[in-house]
């Protein structure tokens, strides 16, 4: 699908109130060309209206109108360097930014990022449930069906006893 028919798209998410669509399709748009920058202007207007600084800060990062609250928000959200470089999701060079202040900024992220030295490997997410609580939830389902079968399989024998003393 073209940029100017998703453009469209995301106009009529909007005049619908659909925000999270329209967010969604411009993400996406994003993702495909990262170095569009209206497209990061569009994707900021739309969290600057749900009034989502830290996705507002994000996309905004690159673009002369970012504001400080913004760029705090985004931080505080994201205060690994690391994260925050790839979360900007920008490959082309510092150069191609036509904002000086962006290339400031991007330029002082990579240095932050390089100071920080590389991350450390992936371990999963922080919050990650222990073992033994998620080892617990089948058992408990298990426990819980033979429970229902064992009731059911009585009820079954009651009825047949009384089907052939009765019959």
């Amino acid at each position: 699908m073209a940029k100017a028919d998703v453009l469209a798209r995301v106009k009529q998410d909007l005049a619908l109130g659909h925000t999270y669509t329209a967010t969604q399709r411009l993400r996406t748009l994003v993702a495909i060309q990262p170095e569009d920058l209206e497209l990061r202007h569009l994707l900021t207007t739309v969290y600057r209206q749900t009034g989502n600084l830290v996705e507002a800060g994000r996309w905004a990062f690159l673009l002369d109108d970012v504001t400080d609250e913004e760029r705090a928000a985004f931080e505080r959200a994201n205060p690994d360097p690391w994260l925050r470089l790839r979360l900007l999701r920008w490959d082309s060079p510092i150069s191609a930014l036509p904002d000086a202040g962006a290339r400031e900024r991007l330029t002082a992220l990579t240095e932050e990022a390089a100071a920080a030295g590389p991350p450390s490997t992936y371990d999963g997410p922080l919050s990650s449930p222990s073992r033994s609580r998620t080892a617990a939830i089948p058992c408990l389902f298990v426990m819980i069906a033979l429970g229902v079968v064992g009731i059911l399989a009585a009820i079954g024998v009651f009825r047949m006893i009384t089907w052939v003393i009765g019959g």
